[in-house]
């Protein structure tokens, strides 16, 4: 990520704590901020160097006094404590940058505060206690020299030596007098200044020697003074006697209040009644700045025909400059601007100075930036400014107001003094911030603003604007600007409200709110929380909103203790007048989630329990009395006793925790999507350093970025699509960040549109969305996919958003789902858009999608009706002209067209082997298309990737891959066209099958016919016999032993004239191998041959000798080849023997096991007709199937292959077993299951799957499963809520600011929803069956489903809330008018809107998935954003197209037919669109 921009922090705001200078044809700024010199070069940002760290045991002072970069050498000065910093410039000779390093420390015996650099000879003057000039040795830049020394009676805070180094002006805080020091005797031996005193009638503020035109520097009485004191007047010191040049007298005043144009506003003479020393400084344009800047001006002006106006502006300018070179200013309090200008001040022979006003400018800035005006500034010209207009005469004026803020303005005197009412002061930069180190960094959701909290207890608000659309080609990202500093002192915690108007503070006494104005731009209001006991300490304080019934949304504002386990809770209405009210319940501390579902917390305790706590709150809550919030426990799981160094709680229930292990901190990231489903480890990761700081992102496209911050870099991760993983983490670092300065990372945030808010020290830094060039070539590396993504939006959508429309991954899924309809409209639809850039010669950057509806659509009906609906769809009518053009048909055409320019183009976002993948595809479905025979849907299915396989492994040049995986299997397994499938096998081998070929295709394994599998082997045999030109029967021999062909065998042998076994095998194999004295014979002959290691040869002698089991041990134990044993079994032994058996049972079955092949497994107990188990092994622990123990690895929360579900679905209703098998799965097996498959899809980059599942699976109604009838009518179900929620016990363990929060009390309830209660309770009011949809979520949108349960009897205690470990349950609907809604006046939804016409229920009303399913829609949004870039880039084309013209509306209607079909309301999907950042 790239750098944009750096608030390194408020200056000490100090008279000397900033300085300018033009040193080597650039023009820098320096100041200080709490211990720490920042340098700029112009608006570029140099360096940062930690002025503590260098004096490190010899200094405690924390602030630097004064700084000073000299014109004469580009040295520093830095004052801190009693010590002066000297740094020299150095420049880089591979970079040519320039940055500065420690030359010295000038050491003394009292304070120092303010240095002064001559700029004639390059001394050095330091004022404090006393004033020490110093001299650098020429020889030797080490070595300074104090040449003089004078302690003075008060500490000078203000030290500047004139410009030709011959007086030196000093001021003392709260001095009257300015001291003007003038050397009296300079020689080697000794060195005497003499002074004298400039009276002032109240103390001195400012002061600051005139900078003439470097001509006048030596002449005589060029040493001008202004100074400026608390009583509002300039006053104008000059020499007047021309032997006494230090000498120094008033030759004039600038009084703002005698002249009636700069009579002060009301608003001001209001303000200054106040404060007594209220005023608004006055500031020199010094004439060497103006001169030059009219120089300029008057060299690159050239006079065009229309700017004319700007000549006689720039005349006028000129004229000024002639008589009147010497300008001074004044912001006053309304923001007005006023203008002087001084005659005489220095001219020859001497006259009396003349103080003319040249202009009066009404709000040239806000009144608010008026105060950056009444501390120090400085005016110059600076030509390399991005927009430096220089016939405008512009100036640049640095400000510092007294908190310390720096803002750089530029100023042009050409429009200012030609239209008074329209040139503002504009401002370019400012430099704010914290001057102590900052400690975390609080943002709300929703908001474009968060607060920075440093170790001094100060907080700031900050706001992030947005960039133009225009400025986004340019790299340019949103910035933060300091918004405010909070009013209050000692801040222990604070929270931003959710719509970012207020802003909650804690200080360990009291809790108050501030609230901003109608300008947005200052707190107007400050409200302190009632009912709040000090005594509480707070850990945690949070706010967030509740959506109600009515058009209010309150705020409620959630403070949590550990004192007597309180939380506290506030209501606040932005719409009304505030009221606070507060309720006490059990807590812990807390740490908030960036969840989309009700507000998360997330707590540990000390046995090493993690607690998911979700805020349940009453649906209408404008009675907190009787429906006051309570905390559900969700989840808890055990991340282990060891204590974490820190836990961070991310979106859709994940949590990163780390732990220090010896030297290795490691970072664990849990995840808990939902709570129905067990914690699992994601991610771990391990650093050398400690880690500091994580933080999440969550986009407006569901997608999750991870930042984990050390104190030297911060690495960035996301999750990478399962078709990524390929062995590696399921999360990749694609992006790191080094912290190239000085100072360490204390705190990170995401932020709006991906800028990524750091922490360094007191500074803070925002970077940007935009990657490097080395971030995207990682990238590139990790997908191998040669395009460049620049954001890092891109980059997470390119490794984990939803894949291409015309992915391979993808488009197979559809395959197996029965799609194979909608993968030839996706072919049509490419070869449409493909064909009509490549016609315009266009190039192809994105590929519009096929519109999302078309997944949800029948394929069952036939091509006719397919075709007429897709018409009505896209609003075409088939009898209009050029209907032709807008069908989507999968013609050999396409076919060729795509297969043609597929080799010679590469698509977008295609790796070369998904291309290839692509490729095969294509051609594999037009050759299904064109042979056209009677296949059912598994047969489609097994020959569709079946010649995927051998296309791909004829393109590719890398090695083989082994054959077919057994899911490719199951499909030919459970097909009725194994005859045609086998055919194509054979066709697809070259037309002859070998062993190997046999293997590859699985044919043994799925073959259910004996018949075949005999014919099949006699095929494998005759051609193994007839593949070498020399026919060699041992190659066979194998194979017509299996078939008991020992005959044909001895035939074979007879023809084998140039064999050297041939006499030995003719005269073995004529004998009689019933005879035990020749299998004895034969099993000899197998030993021999095995210790020779021709294993195939001795399981023909073993077979030969009648001894099929030692034959199929050779075959698993040396050949490694269980489809070899099966085979040979199956035609030697039959179909029902117990060797058969024993391999499925004692071989397959328990490498299954081992390696969770659950298509391994189930095709393993059909082929033993165990069909209840063969629909078992796809959904539970495959261990619990085998009776011996088997060592297994943990399950993980995703489906090894999401299209297992398809099996399930294909498999439970096929005969009587399998259903008693699907009867015994338990619900919260399936439950579990389905989520799993979808969570698979969804990590597949497959949202669009994964909410087909959601819509279409149905969860069948009870049934009894003693009764067979019943089983086949439905499947037995019970509520989804029968599935136990982990709990704990525990005492409360409250140490190191670690709270337990394990341990609530749910026998005193803390509000009536937590109460126990009866059966028998039929007051509606606290009907507590009747649940409400989430504060978060649309009121239409249903919040939990619930299936009948009749056998649940625990009615005491129904949700299981007061008995830890009982299932959490929710009643049955016992009556048609059951609501799950609080509020009678929303929608309802009752039993038959929950179940489908079958009277099964589905996933659609889930409350726990809820979110999820919100966030599977949201991943299409960059979909979406690319279709409206394709249109747009292309509008031109796409309007000459009758298929194209209208593609935006359709793609619009496609999405909001998901959300239909899904029940996810369309408006929280647009929200997303709407705040997506580009």
């Amino acid at each position: 990520m790239l750098l944009k921009q750096i608030c390194p922090g408020k200056s000490n705001g100090l008279v000397q704590s900033f300085h300018t200078a033009y040193w080597e044809n650039s023009r820098y700024l320096i100041y200080g901020t709490g211990d720490k010199l920042v340098i700029y070069r112009g608006s570029g940002f140099v360096q940062t160097i930690n002025v503590s760290e260098i004096l490190e045991g010899e200094s405690n002072e924390k602030k630097i006094f004064s700084v000073e970069l000299s014109e004469f050498d580009g040295k520093i000065a830095v004052t801190i404590g009693t010590n002066v910093l000297i740094f020299k410039p150095n420049q880089n000779d591979k970079t040519m940058k320039i940055n500065w390093t420690l030359l010295k420390i000038l050491k003394h015996d009292y304070s120092v505060s303010c240095t002064s650099w001559s700029l004639v000879n390059g001394q050095l003057l330091v004022g404090g206690e006393a004033i020490v000039l110093w001299e650098q040795n020429k020889s030797n830049e080490d070595k300074w020299t104090k040449l003089w020394e004078q302690r003075v009676a008060s500490i000078i805070t203000h030290i500047e030596i004139s410009p030709d180094s011959t007086l030196i002006a000093t001021v003392g805080e709260y001095d009257r007098l300015v001291k003007i020091w003038c050397c009296q005797k300079n020689d080697v031996m000794e060195r005497k200044y003499k002074f004298h005193y400039l009276p002032h009638p109240r103390s001195v503020t400012n002061f600051s020697w005139r900078k003439g035109p470097f001509e006048q520097i030596n002449s005589q009485g060029s040493n001008i003074l202004l100074t400026v004191c608390k009583d509002g007047i300039c006053r104008i010191w000059a020499a007047t006697n021309p032997d006494e040049p230090h000498n120094l007298y008033i030759c004039t005043v600038v009084d703002p209040e005698q002249s009636l144009v700069t009579l002060p506003s009301l608003e001001e003479e209001g303000i200054c009644h106040k404060h007594f020393d209220c005023f608004s400084p006055i500031h020199w344009i010094h004439p060497r700045e103006f001169l030059v800047s009219i120089k300029l001006a008057l060299d690159s002006f050239d006079n065009e025909t229309g700017q004319s106006h700007v000549g006689a502006g720039l005349k006028k300018l000129r004229n000024l400059a002639n008589d009147t070179p010497d300008l001074f200013y004044q912001v006053q309090q309304d923001g007005s601007m006023v203008i002087w200008g001084i005659r005489n001040i220095y001219c020859r022979p001497r006259r009396i100075p003349k103080v003319l006003v040249l202009l009066r400018a009404s709000q040239v800035l806000s009144p608010s930036e008026s105060d950056n005006f009444h501390g120090s500034t400085f005016v110059f010209h600076d030509n390399t400014s991005p927009d430096f207009k220089s016939t405008s005469v512009e100036l640049t004026i640095l400000a510092q107001s007294p908190q310390g803020c720096i803002s750089r303005y530029s100023i042009r005197l050409v429009d200012l003094f030609e239209n008074l009412q329209s040139a503002p002061l504009q401002l370019k930069q400012s430099w704010t911030g914290h001057r102590n180190n900052i400690k975390t960094m609080v943002k709300s959701p929703g908001t474009h603003c968060f607060v920075s909290l440093a170790y001094d207890e100060g907080a700031i608000l900050w706001d992030i604007t947005k960039p133009d659309i225009s400025q986004l080609a340019n790299q340019i990202g949103p910035r933060i600007i300091e918004k405010s500093i909070v009013p209050m002192e000692q801040i222990k915690l604070v929270c931003v409200l959710p719509e970012g108007k207020c802003f909650a503070a804690y200080d360990g006494i009291q809790i108050a709110l501030f609230i901003f104005g109608d300008n947005n731009d200052d707190f107007t209001h400050k409200i302190v929380f009632d009912g709040y006991d000090a005594s509480y300490e707070l850990l945690l304080l949070f706010a967030y909103q509740h959506k109600t019934s009515s058009s209010s949304t309150p705020t409620y504002i959630v403070g949590v203790s550990s004192h007597k386990n309180t939380v506290f809770c506030w209501k606040f209405l932005y719409d009304k007048a505030v009221s606070v009210e507060q309720w006490a319940g059990s807590n812990k501390r807390c740490y908030p989630s960036k969840d989309l579902s009700p507000p998360i917390l997330l707590t540990y305790s000390g046995d090493g329990c993690v607690t998911y706590w979700q805020a349940n709150m009453k649906y209408d809550s404008d009675d907190l009395i009787t429906n006051k919030e309570l905390w559900l426990k969700e989840v808890v799981y055990d991340i282990g006793i060891k204590e974490p160094i820190l836990i961070k709680c991310g979106p859709q229930g994940k949590a990163a925790v780390v732990m220090k292990k010896e030297n290795i901190y490691e970072m664990t990231m849990w995840e808990c999507i939902t709570k129905r489903l067990p914690s699992a480890k994601d991610f771990i990761e391990n650093f050398s350093e400690n880690i500091v700081d994580i933080d999440w992102l969550f986009t407006s496209s569901a997608e999750i970025v991870l930042a984990i911050s050390t104190s030297q870099k911060i690495c960035i991760y996301t999750q990478l699509r399962k078709h990524h993983v390929s062995g590696r983490s399921s999360w990749i670092m694609f992006s790191e960040i080094d912290n190239n300065v000085t100072l360490p990372i204390s705190a990170i945030s995401w932020e709006s549109f991906g800028s990524l808010i750091v922490a360094n020290s007191n500074q803070l830094r925002c970077y940007n969305k935009w990657l490097s060039e080395e971030s995207m070539e990682k990238v590139s590396s990790i997908t191998w996919v040669n395009q460049k993504y620049p954001t890092l939006f891109h980059v997470v959508d390119h490794l984990n958003g939803p894949l291409p429309h015309y992915h391979p991954t993808l488009l197979l899924e559809h395959i197996m789902w029965d799609q194979k309809g909608l993968v030839k409209q996706i072919f049509a639809h490419l070869y449409k858009f493909l064909k009509m850039l490549i016609g315009k010669n266009k190039p192809i950057k994105r590929i519009l999608p096929l519109p999302f509806d078309k997944l949800f659509e029948d394929n069952t009906s036939t091509a006719s009706t397919t075709t007429q609906r897709y018409n009505i769809l896209f609003g075409e009518d088939s009898d209009e002209e050029g209907s032709q053009e807008t069908l989507l048909e999968f013609t050999e055409e396409v076919a060729n067209f795509l297969i043609e320019q597929l080799q010679v183009i590469s698509l977008p976002n295609l790796s070369h082997v998904e291309q290839a993948q692509l490729l095969a595809l294509i051609n594999t479905i037009n050759q299904v298309e064109n042979q056209k025979r009677s296949l059912d849907e598994n047969g489609v299915r097994y020959v569709i990737f079946m010649r995927r396989y051998h296309y791909l492994n004829k393109i590719s040049s890398g090695i083989r891959t082994p054959g077919l995986n057994y899911r490719d299997m199951n499909w030919a397994l459970h097909s009725n066209s194994q005859d045609l499938l086998i055919e194509y096998s054979v066709q697809a081998s070259g037309g002859k099958f070998l062993w190997k070929d046999a293997r590859i295709h699985g044919v043994f394994l799925w073959l259910r016919s004996n018949e075949s599998v005999r014919q099949q082997m006699e095929s494998v045999a005759r051609n193994h016999y007839m593949s070498k030109e020399e026919r060699d029967p041992t190659d066979c021999s194998l194979f017509y032993m299996a078939l008991r062909k020992k005959k044909l065998l001895l035939g074979l042998w007879k023809t084998a004239n140039t064999h050297r076994e041939q006499a030995l095998m003719l005269k073995f194999l004529v004998n009689d191998f019933t005879e035990p004295r020749w299998k004895t014979a034969a099993l000899k002959n197998a030993y021999a041959l095995l210790g020779k290691q021709r294993y195939e040869y001795a399981a023909a002698f073993f077979l030969l000798g009648d001894c099929l089991k030692d034959a199929v041990n050779v075959c698993l134990k040396h050949l490694d080849d269980f489809q070899l044993a099966i085979a040979i079994t199956r035609v030697y032994e039959g179909e029902d023997g117990p060797i058969l058996r024993s391999i499925y049972e004692d071989y397959i079955i328990p490498l299954a096991i081992r390696t969770g092949d659950r298509w391994l497994a189930s095709l393993a107990f059909w082929s033993l007709n165990q069909r209840d188990k063969a629909v078992k092994a796809i959904m539970v622990p495959l261990e619990t199937l085998y009776d011996k123990k088997i060592e297994t690895t943990p399950l993980t929360t995703d489906s090894p292959d999401a299209a297992l579900v398809v099996l399930y679905k294909q498999l439970k209703d096929k005969s009587i077993q399998t259903l008693r098998g699907a009867a015994e799965i338990s619900p919260e097996t399936e439950y579990f299951f389905v989520l799993r498959s979808i969570f698979a899809y969804d990590r597949m980059g497959c949202p669009l799957l994964a909410l087909h599942l959601v819509r279409t699976w149905t969860f069948s109604p009870q049934s009894d499963p003693e009764r067979p009838d019943h089983i086949l009518k439905s499947r037995r179900r019970t509520t989804i809520f029968d599935i136990p929620i982990a709990s704990s016990d525990g005492d409360d363990v409250i140490s190191k600011g670690v709270v337990n929060f394990d341990t609530w009390n749910w026998d005193e309830p803390i509000s009536p929803i937590s109460s126990k209660f009866s059966k028998h309770v039929t007051d509606k009011s606290k009907d507590f069956f009747t649940e409400e949809p989430s504060p978060l979520v649309s009121p239409l949108t249903p919040k939990r489903l619930s299936f009948i349960d009749k056998d649940s009897t625990n009615d005491d205690d129904v949700w299981g809330w007061n008995s830890p470990g009982h299932y959490q349950k929710l009643n049955s609907f016992n009556a048609k008018n059951t609501n799950i809604f609080a509020n009678n006046n929303e929608e309802t939804l009752d039993k038959n809107n929950i179940e489908n016409d079958t009277g099964n229920i589905t996933l659609l009303y889930d409350v726990d998935f809820y979110d999820y399913k919100v966030s599977l829609v949201k991943r299409l949004c960059q979909q979406l954003l690319d279709v409206a870039m394709t249109v747009q880039e292309n509008s031109e084309l796409f309007e000459q197209s009758s298929y194209f013209s209208d593609y935006v509306n359709r793609a619009e209607q496609g999405l909001t037919t998901i959300c239909e079909s899904v029940k996810v309301p369309i408006s929280d999907i647009k929200e997303s669109l709407i705040s997506y950042p580009l």
